[in-house]
């Protein structure tokens, strides 16, 4: 099975219309570019959304216009120069199919066949007619899918647009009522979607693995979690698309790599233009570099995406602008092969990993604190981490309980925030002497306001300091610390009848805490993460980096002289350790967030941990120039220097 380093992917969504689709397509001329670019692995588009195929198949609908084997002609001339071709499949979407069998259509929950509202794009979209995977189409696709394997030499396969679309189409009735689903709620129709979806997916794996077990397989549209059926990993993300933005790859890639294991690969893939389907634009080579280092720096192959001309023209330029960034981050390939993360913490979801206010906020601060950590869920190994992190919202279970009550008996430290330890009811905390506090209800304050001890009071300013969001009422148990109390409004923030109340400043300290300690746990009354994302207080950031440096007083790494916007990641191999920096500010420009140019500071410090080990050579990559270091309490202090946009250091180790 390959296992890719660098790719590519092209869609090829074609209107009926186009009257000259790869009429300027020239297999050998495309695939000698593709391979100017150090690529080994190009998704190519073998039925597109539109339900078009671009080979001469047999079961299929061949574009009208197309006169050639474009797809066949591309994996053959890719093969001859060691590329290997993904064959791209939209299994969700497929229009000119619908057209001509209504019946395969999704019938919303309101009856409707046609979709205008899907996303929110409106009349003009791809979504305008989805497929019921429980149709006859499921096995019409699987006839297509069979026979692009059996007809050439590719080396897996990307399929779309798994979304599972509710459908109340006569054969999905059938079935919910056969499971004992009631069809009339949405909820329960939506699921049985998404189920249908994946066991769609199920089917197909093993229709393909039936011929080989050695593809790449990824379900486009299903969970990461469920995406175990497949061989590898993917996360899509245009960061300049305001649904994905500069927030999802963060948190994404610090999960994803704790669920791909030492085996499946993970795909970043994001684009050269700054929305899918946009023929008309290069974004800034710096703002591929960002994505592309991000991902490398967090175990992810990077994945550059387009949208091929109906002709197949080459155009030179977007070649180009590729091969600018991948020559530029090839030079580090030694030691990005086979490269681990190191973390110190654990970030807790109880939920579906996505872009919720909570994470957002936890991943900007630990970023900016220069913490290493991964997200994980519910059923990770605790004990590899030497802190946990519950983030606002996180709801115990007796199981999951049981679980932190034991990581915290082993020694190690736990900072909760919010709701964070309550039961799935929010009635009270089921880990209450772990945490030194019993529930009370929500906190009587809006808004509040809190005091910090000494104990967590460095770089605060000496002024009552806003929480911003409601937080919890809680009464410390005998034996807490309380290190922060909370400080009343002279009213809360509503209406009275007369008055607005809206000008609401501090007024007096209560008795009731704001931040308490209780052995290895420090727990926070607000939800200070989801205020993070909210307002991007400091202020608040500055409360969790003091807690965390009681909790956590020796993190792996510790960084002066780099923007806090800057990123630092390390990595290991067998017998090195890798710092990456990253210096790059997104920027929103409108509705939409760039990164235009790389940035250059200097002066950077690093200070990472030993662990026990003895540095051998410390020097900067690529191009192996010693970096002088000291060695002092178990960390080696090294002075990195000046960098623009990304830089690495590398430790290696004593044997």
């Amino acid at each position: 099975m390959h296992k890719p380093k660098y790719a590519l992917f092209f869609d090829n969504h074609t209107m009926a219309g186009v009257p000259d689709v790869g009429s300027e397509f020239n297999a050998e001329e495309f695939s000698d570019q593709i391979k100017a670019c150090g690529v080994d692995y190009v998704g190519f588009t073998a039925k597109c959304n539109q339900g078009f195929c671009y080979y001469p198949t047999k079961t299929g609908i061949i574009h009208p216009s197309l006169k050639t084997d474009m797809f066949g002609s591309f994996v053959n001339a890719c093969k001859k120069k060691n590329i290997t071709v993904a064959a791209y499949f939209n299994c969700g979407l497929s229009n000119e199919d619908a057209l001509r069998h209504l019946d395969w259509c999704t019938i919303s929950p309101k009856g409707e066949i046609l979709h205008p509202g899907v996303f929110e794009l409106g009349w003009v979209t791809p979504y305008l007619r989805t497929m019921c995977l429980n149709s006859p189409y499921r096995d019409y696709l699987i006839t297509l899918i069979k026979e692009v394997a059996g007809l050439y030499p590719i080396g897996g396969f990307l399929l779309d647009s798994f979304n599972g679309f509710p459908c109340i189409c006569p054969e999905c009735i059938r079935l919910m009522k056969k499971q004992g689903i009631d069809f009339r709620n949405n909820d329960a129709v939506a699921q049985f979607a998404r189920d249908s979806a994946f066991q769609l997916a199920k089917l197909i794996k093993k229709s393909i693995d039936e011929i080989s077990k050695d593809y790449l397989i990824y379900f486009l549209g299903i969970s990461y979690e469920d995406n175990a059926i497949g061989s590898y990993l993917e996360c899509e993300c245009l960061p300049t698309y305001p649904c994905w933005g500069y927030d999802y790859l963060p948190i994404m890639a610090h999960h994803l790599r704790t669920l791909a294991g030492d085996d499946r690969p993970i795909l970043n893939m994001t684009a050269r233009f700054y929305e899918w389907g946009d023929f008309g634009s290069l974004r800034p080579k710096a703002g591929i570099a960002y994505d592309v280092y991000y991902g490398l720096a967090n175990g992810m192959r990077p994945n550059i995406g387009g949208h091929i001309h109906p002709r197949g023209s080459t155009q030179p330029a977007i070649f180009n602008r590729i091969k600018e960034v991948y020559q530029e981050v090839q030079q580090y390939e030694e030691w990005y092969a086979g490269a681990k993360n190191a973390a110190d913490i654990g970030v807790i979801s109880s939920q579906k990993i996505s872009k919720t206010p909570a994470l957002i906020g936890t991943v900007r601060m630990l970023s900016e604190l220069k913490q290493q950590f991964d997200i994980i869920n519910t059923s990770s190994d605790f004990d590899k981490y030497a802190c946990l992190i519950l983030p606002d919202d996180v709801l115990l279970t007796p199981h999951i309980a049981e679980k932190i009550k034991k990581y915290i008996a082993s020694g190690k430290p736990v900072l909760a925030t919010g709701n964070s330890g309550l039961d799935s009811e929010k009635t009270h905390f089921l880990l209450e002497k772990e945490w030194g506090v019993t529930f009370a209800g929500p906190c009587p304050f809006e808004p509040s306001f809190f005091k910090p001890a000494a104990k967590i009071s460095d770089d605060l300013p000496e002024i009552p300091l806003a929480l911003y969001t409601r937080g919890l009422h809680v009464k410390a148990l005998a034996e807490t610390e309380i290190a922060g109390y909370l400080i009343k409004p002279y009213f809360n923030r509503e209406f009275d009848g007369v008055y607005s109340n809206y000008y609401l400043p501090p007024d007096k300290i209560t008795d009731l805490p704001s931040v308490v300690f209780s052995g290895k746990v420090c727990y926070i009354t607000h939800p200070v993460f989801s205020a993070y994302h909210s307002l991007a207080s400091v202020d608040l950031r500055t409360l969790v980096k003091n807690c965390l440096s009681v909790l956590l007083p020796d993190p792996l790494i510790r960084v002066k002289g780099l923007p806090s916007f800057g990123k630092v990641f390390v990595t290991r191999q067998q017998s090195r350790t890798m710092l990456h920096f990253l210096n790059y500010v997104p920027e929103l420009r409108g509705k939409s967030e760039i990164v235009e140019e790389p940035l250059v500071t200097g002066n950077i410090t690093a200070q990472l941990r030993l662990d026990g080990k003895k540095p051998a050579r410390i020097y900067a990559a690529p191009e192996r120039r010693d970096l002088s270091y000291k060695v002092k309490d178990n960390y080696a202090g090294i002075t990195v220097g000046t960098m623009c946009g990304y830089g690495m250091a590398v430790v290696e180790w004593e044997e």
